[in-house]
């Protein structure tokens, strides 16, 4: 695991080290804003190690931040493809879906990696390259959750600079509606059903979040947990 204060610069979007800021986080993290910079927080936990491997990654000229996880994954892994490991991902948006292909393709080179995926919200649900994408991850056994309130403290207090940090925990119970909405669209596009939620945007306005359920969505989505 990397040691040492975060440095202020990103190299193709790899962070030279692994906190992030607190402003970065609080802003690119929060499901009620629509931003427009991915950020993606990993961990690799090998079975035979205590100690772990952990970084923060963004998108940087035009490529995705899965793009720069996957390679700087590729340089730690590499010399073993057949390590058993674990690897937990935070992200600001959930993967597209060419970027969910690049994933599968990775994962098929490493048998023994397990991933699970944690998103503070869903890029571009309506579209069926994205939606479908998702489907492919879960069916490849990729575990995909919307963060919930624990998630975010873990987040906090694991990758955040903890630098001048003003509480030890994070705890934003305002984010619940927004977890809720995203939670209930994720169950949608996972179990194949037409998407129940609208995001309205408007010139310098804030998106609107509207849910619209009939009765066939309702009993689907059934299994999801609401907050």
């Amino acid at each position: 695991m990397a040691t040492g204060r975060k440095r202020d610069y990103v190299s193709r979007g790899i962070a030279q080290g692994w906190k992030i800021g607190q402003k970065a986080f609080v802003k690119n993290y929060d499901p009620s804003v629509l931003s427009s910079v991915t950020y993606l927080l990993y961990e690799i936990k090998w079975n035979y190690r205590r100690r772990c491997w952990q970084r923060w990654i963004r998108c940087a000229g035009g490529e995705h931040a899965e793009i720069y996880f996957l390679e700087d994954v590729y340089k730690k892994l590499r010399y073993d493809p057949f390590v058993h490991c674990s690897i937990t991902c935070y992200m600001s948006w959930s993967p597209c879906g060419d970027c969910c292909l690049k994933i599968i393709d990775f994962l098929e080179k490493m048998p023994n990696l397990s991933l699970v995926i944690y998103v503070a919200r869903l890029y571009w649900h309506k579209e069926e390259n994205n939606r479908q994408g998702l489907r492919d991850l879960e069916y490849f056994r990729v575990s995909i959750q919307v963060m919930d309130l624990p998630d975010y403290n873990d987040c906090w207090r694991t990758f955040v600079d903890d630098e001048d940090k003003y509480e030890d925990d994070y705890w934003p119970r305002h984010f619940a509606p927004w977890i809720m909405l995203y939670s209930l669209e994720l169950q949608s596009i996972l179990q194949d059903i037409p998407s129940c939620l609208k995001i309205s945007s408007g010139m310098n306005q804030p998106p609107v979040f509207s849910l619209r359920v009939d009765k066939k969505q309702k009993k689907a989505l059934a299994s999801a947990n609401p907050y």
